[in-house]
């Protein structure tokens, strides 16, 4: 996104995977050519601290050498870890998907290296078309989405509590709500995907899908449904919730952290939250604090999105109404203006 935001701004644009060298390889469709051998411009390495300085090593710094150098990180909590300081010696400034984000990296940015949000250029997506026969999802039924990625850790994600607050709602309704909890990553999380599977049981209500959509199935599926739910305990930006809103569809998501830069009440709903010591999460987020969200709160706000069918086409309809920046071209090509000015005045990308 970021690369077609750049190229929507007029510059010239160049592109290099490096998933696979960071150890989470995709496939990624990459409309740009690689840089040609020579070739100078500002660099934006969009990997996290501890990529940035695996690959910096590996290729012994010769893709930064003689170049400006942004690196663009992200982060969900409100402190980042003390191990990222070093990277920003390799770094002239730091872009974040947020303002949260970035109020978490001035924290341990030395005074050279200015840190900006620079929100993702969502106005670029497609708006699907609905189908909810190709996802065979229930006609009868309001279906409500939550989806999220086991590598970004099922604490921080939460699913154990979007899972309770939608079978509450659905008793409070009488049953008319549908579900699709799609999972990335199941593969490599056996016993989450099993403790999903064990919590699920045989409620008919609930669709566990853990088949890889591409984006524009991603998309597809977004458009497909009435809601999307999320009771995250911190987002860094919340590209789901994000999709969803440019896709029309009402948002319910804890009311903290990053999401609630682009969340707005005419077309969302925020659940209350208590802010708790991070626990539990070890490997990513080993300290600080994050949301834990109300779920009668979620359950009593979900029943009505799903029961008030004018209130949430009304939801809906708000959403085209929604000013922040992500949904805007003409804002983010100002943004990215003033963020690389003499970029913007013609010089090569």
């Amino acid at each position: 996104m970021l690369a077609r935001g750049f190229a929507d701004a007029g510059l010239e644009t160049r592109a290099i995977d490096l998933s696979a060298s960071v150890g989470f390889p995709v496939e990624l469709p990459i409309p740009f050519p690689a840089p040609e051998e020579g070739e100078r411009g500002v660099v934006v390495s969009h990997i996290n601290p501890p990529e940035l300085l695996a690959w910096a090593r590996d290729t012994e710094g010769r893709p930064l050498e003689g170049r400006r150098h942004i690196g663009y990180w992200a982060w969900e909590l409100e402190d980042a870890p003390a191990d990222w300081v070093p990277a920003f010696d390799l770094v002239d400034e730091v872009w974040t998907p947020s303002a949260f984000a970035a109020d978490a990296l001035r924290k341990l940015a030395p005074p050279r290296v200015k840190v900006s949000p620079a929100p993702y250029p969502l106005y670029l997506n497609a708006r699907a078309a609905p189908d909810r026969d190709r996802f065979d999802l229930p006609k009868d039924r309001v279906a409500a989405l939550m989806a999220f990625d086991l590598r970004s850790t099922a604490q921080r994600k939460n699913p154990w509590a979007a899972l309770d607050a939608f079978q509450r709602a659905q008793a409070k309704t009488g049953g008319k709500g549908y579900l699709v909890c799609k999972v990335v990553g199941a593969d490599l999380y056996p016993e989450t995907l099993a403790e999903l599977r064990a919590r699920i049981g045989d409620d008919p209500s609930i669709r566990l899908m853990t088949e890889t959509l591409s984006a524009s199935d991603m998309a597809a599926l977004t458009a497909s449904c009435d809601i999307v739910l999320s009771l995250h305990r911190s987002e860094g930006y919340g590209l789901l919730l994000a999709e969803a809103i440019w896709q029309g569809k009402p948002t319910l998501a804890t009311g903290w952290s990053a999401n609630v830069e682009f969340m707005d009440a005419a077309s969302s709903q925020f659940v209350d939250f208590t802010l708790i010591p991070v626990e539990g999460d070890g490997a990513i987020y080993r300290a600080g604090r994050w949301a834990n969200p109300d779920v009668d709160d979620a359950a009593e706000k979900l029943a009505r999105l799903l029961s008030d069918d004018a209130w949430r086409e009304g939801l809906a309809g708000a959403t085209a109404r929604n000013g922040h920046v992500s949904f805007d071209r003409d804002a983010w090509l100002g943004m990215i203006a003033r963020l690389l000015p003499s970029l913007a005045k013609g010089q090569k990308g």
